[in-house]
């Protein structure tokens, strides 16, 4: 029945080009077929629409994939059925390996392992963003992307429609507009006192911020929570643009303890539910002048964007105002002596990368306001303010003596890199052309250009990664490599390593694959790795049930960031892919750590803390962030759990369940638990088949809550028979209805018998090569861009031995993927 269902959605597809074929089965996989198979799957019962009988000898087929692994799996055919010896499965499934292997071999020499690949809209702004220095969002002016084997980086789900190219169109304008801003723009540093901001704020803001805060000297005093608007702020940006902050800040009259600081980013409302608000939190102790730093994106786009500083252990100024009473409304004396953040400063500097588009689409030809009416240009221009009305009434435009020369000079080197690759003297004469027939129907200069560059940055040179089949050669390897590490376009250093040949030599690879590991722009590999690896994209999607009233703010922002710092630090330390099951270790903060029930964590800035065994953590599947993301609003799932972690980290997912088959509901009075429920599948035939592999995990995971907080006893809704309403631990005053005691005890599929999640952790880390083995799956189908064909197996399997030596550790898979011939063939 598990081999069936395992088709259920296989149908046997028509091609219209030659495959590799046997003429026919050789006779011992013939009557292996006759005996075990064809009595369930013949061409009048077909049962799961297959039919063994008549099933054409034609191996790129996904049936004889799946009929391989089913008989490799010992579950085909079905216990219930006569089973074959060992040696006759040997046999089968020998013979089918090497003729799915032929098979996957001929179609990547014709048409190689990846079909088409376009950039994702991911990429599509990155690659935008570093091309031309600028910070302007693109993502939510493009068609969203189709994910495909969890993946949004597979070509098969990144089609090409008229509404794809008409987006890219508005997309590549706006792209450009913002490299090429109306006034001049240079990365400068701005500086304001706390006095400063004050004293520059409106009468009519001052009313709402005197009450709550002091000067001292230079200095402003916050002694309570304001809202951003009103809090000190950094320096507005001038610009839309990436920018460093820098703020001076230390504590006063709190008593000898640490405080924390938000640093906050006015965004509109859906952003601040996503908790997109918050830049960063870090900690300040008492006695020290602290300079908080953080780099990030600021713009327009949801009103003028700003960052803001907040104390987080002050009173929240509602409350703080009641506590003055009669003065609430009145200016704060200065020689109030409460607790309070002092910032002596805070500075702005960028945008960053401010020349970089004008440099980089104009080079070095002066750009002039453009004076309506041919006045002339008066001599103060530069003086003008950049957000003024004179450079909107007057923008910058390129200027050229000779139109046509700088055009097919500027055009002809901005092509390799937009294109990722030497652009040969036909292709240019393509682009330079259009740029020239612009010029010669009165266009001006600048605007010429600009249908130039716009036309570039939507041309399928630019959209797709045109490849060869066969090995890539290195501007191939190049732009794969820079797609996979910095989701972006290569480097001049890269690009410098290609052209020299340096891709092609091992050693050449491995040098310049570490040192994008190690440069900043990694960071997006391991954001958007595991947010599709680990489902981390989705950990907002599901707010859960009132009942879990332990859950805020706070403790939302560090559960995911815990996972993703404990990803960075397995990554940079090369620790082993066993850590994602279990560690000795991990990130907290106080919230987090309170969480956990783990004491002695202060402040709320992250950092690795040792873990004990009665902890119950440790490993990224203990970690609040999954145990949330993996279950639903009011109550845990087993089911859910369990595929997730058969999917996600052993890499044995389960097939997809019937489309008949209801969800269970939970009892919200506790009178019957989710488990009871579920044992009633082990009587159903269909049923029992996947969930006799789904279950065991996600019972093992039953200690968890909703939340990912641990519990003895189910918490639900209301009372019943049994149930008892008590006050949560670690949360006074918070109460909830308990139920009955949690079982997190089981049996995997081969018979092994767990107690709880820490007896479950040891049955997986007794296969590390399986964990190795799945990561490197996922790594390939990321990078590449392609699912796995049969071939690719033995490229895993190297894989696999190759990063034995290391522990198998991270860095060490992500270079071996890296130099493995999936990586470097197309």
């Amino acid at each position: 029945m598990r081999f069936a269902a395992g088709f259920a959605t296989i149908i046997t597809l028509v091609t219209t080009h030659p495959a590799h074929t046997a003429d026919k089965l050789p006779a011992p996989v013939q009557a292996f077929f006759e005996t075990h198979c064809v009595s369930c799957h013949d061409d009048a019962t077909a049962k799961a629409k297959l039919s063994v009988e008549s099933l054409p000898a034609t191996f790129d087929k996904p049936a004889w994939v799946h009929i391989h692994d089913r008989i490799a799996a010992q579950e085909m055919p079905p216990k219930s059925k006569k089973q074959p010896t060992a040696a006759e499965r040997t046999a089968v499934t020998d013979w089918l390996a090497k003729e799915l292997t032929a098979a996957a071999i001929a179609r990547q020499k014709t048409d190689g392992r990846v079909v088409f690949r376009r950039m994702n809209r991911r990429e599509y702004e990155t690659t935008l963003h570093d091309l031309l220095g600028i910070a302007t969002p693109l993502q939510h002016l493009l068609p969203e992307d189709n994910p495909v084997h969890g993946f949004d980086t597979v070509s098969t789900g990144l089609e090409t429609s008229a509404a794809h190219l008409l987006q890219y169109q508005r997309a590549a304008e706006v792209a450009v507009s913002a490299a090429l801003p109306r006034g001049p723009v240079a990365s400068t540093v701005t500086r304001v006192t706390g006095k400063k901001y004050l004293e520059g704020r409106l009468p009519v803001h001052r009313k709402g911020i005197d009450p709550f805060v002091r000067l001292d000297g230079d200095s402003l005093v916050l002694h309570a929570v304001l809202y951003g608007d009103n809090s000190m702020q950094a320096p507005h940006p001038p610009v839309p643009g990436r920018y460093r902050v820098r703020a001076a800040v230390r504590l006063v009259n709190t008593d000898g303890k640490p405080m924390s600081v938000m640093i906050g980013k006015r965004v509109d409302r859906f952003q601040a539910e996503k908790l997109m608000h918050i830049v960063d939190i870090q900690d300040v102790k008492p006695g020290e002048t602290r300079i908080l730093k953080v780099e990030t994106d600021l713009g327009f786009s949801q009103g003028n964007q700003f960052i803001y500083f907040e104390g987080m252990g002050l009173p929240w100024f509602g409350e703080f105002a009641k506590k003055r009473a009669d003065k609430a409304n009145e200016p704060l004396v200065k020689d109030y002596s409460g607790p309070g953040l002092l910032i002596e400063w805070a500075e702005l500097e960028g945008p960053l990368g401010a020349d970089v588009g004008p440099k980089r689409l104009f080079g070095d030809l002066p750009r002039l306001p453009e004076m309506p009416n041919g006045q002339k240009l008066p001599d103060n221009w530069k003086s003008w303010p950049v957000n003024g009305g004179e450079f909107a009434r007057s923008p910058l435009k390129a200027r050229s003596q000779d139109s046509k020369a700088d055009a097919d000079r500027l055009v002809r080197a901005f092509l390799p890199l937009a294109f990722r690759r030497p652009v040969s003297a036909h292709l240019a004469g393509h682009y330079v052309k259009l740029v020239h027939d612009q010029l010669d129907k009165g266009e001006p200069f600048d605007d010429a250009m600009r249908v130039g560059y716009k036309t570039i940055l939507c041309s399928p040179h630019f959209l797709n990664f045109i490849e060869s089949p066969g090995r890539l050669d290195d501007h191939a390897v190049a732009a794969r490599l820079s797609r996979f590490l910095w989701n972006s376009t290569p480097d001049d250093a890269l690009t410098a390593a290609a052209t020299a040949g340096k891709l092609r030599q091992p050693d050449g690879l491995r040098a310049e694959t570490e040192r994008m590991l190690k440069d900043p722009k990694a960071a997006r590999f391991a954001r958007s790795f595991t947010d599709q690896w680990l489902d981390l994209g989705k950990f907002l999607d599901m707010k859960p049930d009132a009942i879990y009233a332990e859950y805020d703010d706070q403790l939302a922002w560090a559960m995911p960031l815990e996972t993703r710092l404990f990803f960075d630090a397995v990554l940079a330390n090369d620790l082993p892919t066993s850590s994602f099951v279990q560690s000795d270790w991990t990130f907290l903060n106080a919230r987090l750590a309170k969480h956990y029930g783990i004491p002695d964590v202060e402040g709320l800035e992250l950092r690795k803390v040792p873990l004990k065994p009665e902890f119950h953590r440790g490993g990224v599947l203990t970690h609040a962030s999954i145990l949330k993301l993996t279950t639903n609003a009011s109550y845990t799932s087993p089911v859910k759990r369990g595929a997730w972690v058969l999917e996600r980290l052993i890499g044995t997912p389960p097939p997809p369940p019937p489309p008949d088959v209801k969800a269970v509901e939970p009892d919200i009075r506790g009178a019957t638990t989710i488990r009871e429920q579920l044992a009633k599948h082990k009587d159903v035939a269909t049923c029992a088949a996947c969930h006799i592999r789904i279950d065991p995990p996600g019972f093992a995971l039953e200690n968890f809550d909703v939340v990912g907080g641990w519990r003895d006893r189910y918490r639900v809704k209301q009372g019943g028979p049994g149930n008892e309403y008590v006050e949560l631990a670690r949360y006074p005053g918070k109460k909830v209805w308990l139920a009955k005691p949690v079982q997190a005890d089981g049996e995997t599929a081969d018979g092994k018998a767990f107690r709880d999640i820490d007896g479950y952790k040891r049955l997986i880390l007794s296969d590390p090569d399986q964990l190795t083995r799945n990561l490197a799956e996922k790594l390939l189908v990321y990078s590449t861009g392609a699912p796995l064909d049969f071939a690719d197996r033995a490229t895993v399997e190297q894989i696999v031995r190759d990063t034995k030596s290391r522990n198998h550790g991270l860095r060490s898979l992500v270079h071996a993927v890296v130099q493995s011939p999936a990586f470097l063939n197309k």
